[in-house]
């Protein structure tokens, strides 16, 4: 018989654990109780490996386990025969619940060179499948990681190419046009706020415009030449005239007796119209050799000067510039610039216009004699500025005239400069996703160099194997007896085949079996194994973990009783078990088993946690869950008897004890169907206390997969000493009560 566990090194969560010398050895019936996740089916992994001395899973595993013929360690198999049922025996024979059954085979004594190559090829393709299964996984993975690159730059694209955050652009389009990419180039900041500004503009109207500035059909700039060359030349002419001083000194006092001379003439008048009196023949004279032909003919072309030099300015003057605010927002600075240069050669071109009208109007009284001309009249710079404004508005207009294929073109630039900045994360995703799928093809078809068939006629060889090794064995009778008994209704049957055994439901080969039916068949089949040639019962040793897994009440009993038949003969046995009511049925059952039958042994796995990971230890199963009949006793022990030692594996399990014990007393105290945060609202006790026991029995007491709460420590006795307060004071006879049935020090 196996006397105890002395040592295990990297399995789970018994990664490095120790015998305690307190705890008595292994007797013939052995009981473990322990929570889901506490180590189990770990701990009955390891008796199942004592066959090989090895488990693929943990190839760096060690052990130590002492039995009455001496020491076993890894690496050796056990020379008793062993047998285990747990979730791997479940899965190895049953398979997965949505597809065919896996068939149950018993294999004949004959050819067991075929039998051992069967074995390994079996290995083998778990191995495949496992491998399969894991590249597959990884590689939705790796497609999860690639779809949401384009799900989140669609988004951006999306938002860019619409100006809202409305999802027309979503990820199928962003991969389609990815894959569509040949030389994608990203845009510089500038590039792309023009783009974005095309985009978001509306299309405005086309502005009219000159696109010459002429006088005359001249331009401006020739014509103004021209001209500053004819006012020079008139100011240096002077007309021939017996100049009268007095005039010739006063230019203003001649202008008015030039136009008053010219007046008289024409209305044929002697007398001076200002005074009425008659103006002497001699005055005549004088006035009339003052204003002379030449002088007259002088006058004539400066005032024809100034009438041209109007003409130019009233050009100049007619220039109108759009509103800025006419142009596309993408075009108005370049149009504030041109505008800015065209207004100041605009005002440099009007000053030297009026400067030069000055001269003339002063030429014009002073023609007796020349005077200086030192002006200067270039319209070129205007002409310049003015060309500058009007390839704004050509850009303007040309931009109206393409709108819709401008905002298209600004579109796909857009989407083009997006998509190039992630292609080097999609080609790191794509480079991950066809590694793994070389790891299936590997895995799927073989590889010639590596000597590996493959996986179809790795399966097709293990199914010629089992039909080889099938014994022409009973037709199910047994097995199918069992399984109806177990189950309470006939629909499901053992049939015996080629390949050994299948199961039919109403005539048909079974599938997709309930949790419960497959528990329950892989249970029957194991039972029947125990019987099979190459098993002696009385002479190995039986583990069975948790086999009321999935199963209703009513199961629960029979699924006892067909374990208890069966094992009674067994030479030792291992009974795991998470499920307090199945440990009262054992309990119950072993304490009528006489000591001439066999020793028994309880035990339970505590499992603790620190900033390493969780581990577990197997202890002595307490005594409270031994005398009562409910699990409440123990767990109200648990939290009576905590002391925080300050540690995170001292505190790790007390958030799940605190929320059962809360469940079971509400349950009794409040008989309602509430759930259990309404229950706890209804009770009277202070609101503050009542907080924190929810949140910290409910948020704590699930798995979130964000490491280990920083308050866990300081949490944990805080609120279980508010839950024993609040029964206390809720219920002070059953406090009591507890505490004495508990053993429980006052």
């Amino acid at each position: 018989m196996l006397l105890k566990i002395d040592r295990i090194r990297n399995l789970g969560v018994f990664a490095d654990y120790s015998w305690n010398p307190q705890l008595p050895p292994f007797e013939r019936y052995n009981v473990i109780y322990g929570e889901n996740g506490s180590g189990k089916t770990t701990l009955s992994r390891l008796l199942d490996c004592l066959k090989t001395g090895k488990h693929d899973e943990y190839p760096t595993l060690e052990f130590k386990i002492g039995s009455q013929s001496g020491d076993i360690v890894h690496n050796q198999a056990a020379a008793r025969k062993i047998r285990v049922f747990n979730a791997d025996y479940v899965q190895l024979n049953i398979g997965q619940l949505d597809g065919s059954l896996k068939p149950i085979l018993v294999i004949g004594a004959e050819n067991k060179a075929v039998a051992e190559a069967l074995a390994a090829e079996q290995l083998e393709e778990v191995k495949r499948l496992a491998v399969i299964q894991a590249a597959t996984k990884r590689t939705e993975g790796h497609q999860t990681g690639r779809g949401k690159i384009f799900t989140e730059i669609a988004k951006t694209i999306s938002e860019a190419v619409s100006g809202n955050t409305a999802r027309t652009y979503r990820k199928n389009n962003a991969e389609l046009a990815f894959s569509k990419l040949v030389s994608p180039k990203s845009l510089t900041d500038e590039v792309l706020q023009i783009h974005r500004s095309t985009i978001h503009q509306e299309v405005m109207e086309t502005i009219g415009f000159s696109k010459d500035l002429q006088v005359g059909g001249v331009s401006l700039s020739i014509a103004g030449k021209a001209f500053k060359d004819i006012a020079s030349k008139l100011c240096a002419r002077s007309a021939v005239s017996d100049a009268i001083a007095r005039l010739t000194e006063n230019p203003e006092i001649a202008l008015w007796v030039e136009e008053g001379h010219a007046l008289h003439k024409e209305l044929g008048s002697k007398e001076c119209e200002f005074c009425r009196q008659a103006v002497p023949a001699e005055r005549w004279k004088q006035l009339d050799a003052h204003f002379s032909t030449a002088d007259r003919e002088l006058k004539d072309e400066i005032e024809g000067g100034l009438l041209y030099i109007e003409r130019l300015k009233q050009a100049v003057l007619s220039i109108s510039l759009p509103d800025r605010m006419a142009l596309y927002s993408d075009l108005r600075g370049r149009f504030h610039t041109s505008k800015s240069a065209f207004e100041g050669a605009f005002l440099a071109a009007t000053g030297d216009l009026d400067a030069i009208v000055a001269k003339l109007t002063a030429k014009l009284a002073s023609r007796s004699s020349a005077i200086s001309f030192e002006l200067e009249l270039d319209l070129h710079p205007l002409e310049e500025a003015w060309a500058d404004v009007v390839a704004v508005i050509e850009a303007h207009n040309a931009k109206t005239a393409t709108f819709d294929q401008a905002k298209n073109a600004a579109r796909a630039e857009i989407e083009i400069h997006y998509l190039a900045s992630v292609r080097d994360s999609v080609a790191e995703f794509d480079r991950l996703i066809e590694d793994e799928n070389e790891v299936i093809r590997e895995a799927t078809e073989g590889c010639e160099e590596k000597d590996l068939i493959g996986l179809k006629a790795l399966q097709n060889s293990i199914s010629q194997k089992k039909a080889q090794l099938s014994n022409a064995h009973k037709a199910g009778e047994q097995p199918t007896q069992h399984l109806h008994t177990f189950l309470g209704r006939n629909e499901l049957v053992f049939r015996s085949d080629d390949d050994g055994y299948r199961v039919y439901r109403n005539g048909k080969p079974a599938r997709r079996l309930s949790e419960g039916e497959r528990t329950a068949v892989a249970f029957i089949y194991f039972i029947v194994q125990l019987g099979d040639q190459d098993f002696n019962l009385k002479d190995g040793v039986v583990v069975i973990d948790d086999p009321v897994s999935s199963l209703d009440a009513s199961s629960l009993y029979q699924a006892f009783a067909f374990l208890k038949n069966a094992v009674k003969d067994a030479k030792q046995v291992f009974l795991l078990t998470h499920n307090f009511s199945f440990l009262r049925l054992v309990l119950n059952w072993l304490e009528s088993v006489k000591k001439s039958e066999g020793k028994k042994q309880f035990y339970m796995l505590v499992c603790k946690a620190d900033a390493t990971g969780r581990y577990s230890s197997i202890v002595g199963l307490d005594r409270a869950l031994i005398d009562h009949p409910t699990e409440y006793h123990f767990l109200f022990k648990t939290l009576a008897t905590f002391q925080s030692d300050g540690t995170i594996a001292g505190c790790y399990h007390i958030p799940n004890v605190t929320r059962k014990v809360l469940e079971t007393f509400l349950d009794f105290h409040v008989p309602e169907r509430k759930a259990l945060y309404a229950k706890l609202a209804d009770v009277p006790f202070d609101e503050n206390k009542k907080a924190a026991i929810y949140k910290f029995a409910n948020d704590l007491s699930h798995f979130t997969g964000q490491g280990f709460e920083p308050g866990l420590v300081q949490e944990s006795q805080k609120n279980a000493a508010y839950l024993l307060e609040m029964i206390k004071e809720l219920a002070p006879q059953h406090y009591q009560g507890m505490i004495s049935a508990t053993q429980i020090p006052a």
